[in-house]
């Protein structure tokens, strides 16, 4: 059983690294875009509607992040367009605070993910995520690594995740859709 994961997680590695390999920095201005086909449901596969309706939030230029008194912190993260990367690499909050990710998945092509994770894990939760499929989001359910995350968002959508933000330390935010792990991650600082 493990060595067809292991295969599996080889073969997307393999197409997303050619995918990354075969895109351009520059944008056609002539160019019109596509709508991303609708996910394949094989026979008798159930797809479940996520716990909360994504909403669509404006895009922020740097990531935000601001505490009102006793409110909670709130940080907005966004993409890098449709690069396989987000628009920032590291993000704080204090130690034992209440924290809202607001993730803006301006993509116009890819479906993304966020996750917190203890740090040294992304890649590992990222493997264990693709056990776990598309039905959980891409992530391991009732994984104690995961400190918050973010439902998989289609192009142009926006979730949030809630969490307290962990002791201090530095922590990994991902992306676990399957191969994104290699290039959408950064640093969550606490202190």
């Amino acid at each position: 059983m493990r060595k067809p994961l292991v295969i599996i997680v080889g073969i997307m590695s393999a197409v997303m690294l050619l995918a990354i390999a075969c895109g351009s920095d520059e944008a056609n201005p002539d160019a019109t875009a596509t709508p991303a086909p609708p996910p394949t449901v094989l026979a008798g596969q159930i797809t479940p509607e996520p716990t909360a309706a994504p909403t669509a939030v404006p895009p922020t230029s740097p990531p935000a992040s601001t505490s009102g008194g006793d409110g909670p912190t709130a940080i907005a993260i966004d993409v890098d367009g449709d690069n396989l990367k987000f628009a920032t690499g590291a993000l704080s909050a204090a130690a034992g605070s209440e924290v809202v990710v607001t993730f803006n998945n301006s993509s116009g092509i890819n479906a993304h993910n966020w996750a917190l994770v203890e740090a040294g894990t992304k890649d590992a939760v990222a493997t264990d995520g693709l056990a776990a499929g598309q039905d959980n989001n891409w992530l391991p359910v009732g994984d104690s690594r995961i400190i918050g995350s973010t439902i998989l968002l289609g192009p142009g959508e926006s979730g949030e995740a809630t969490f307290t933000a962990p002791s201090a330390g530095t922590y990994h935010f991902v992306c676990t859709f399957p191969g994104h792990n290699f290039t959408m991650f950064g640093d969550f600082t606490t202190n």
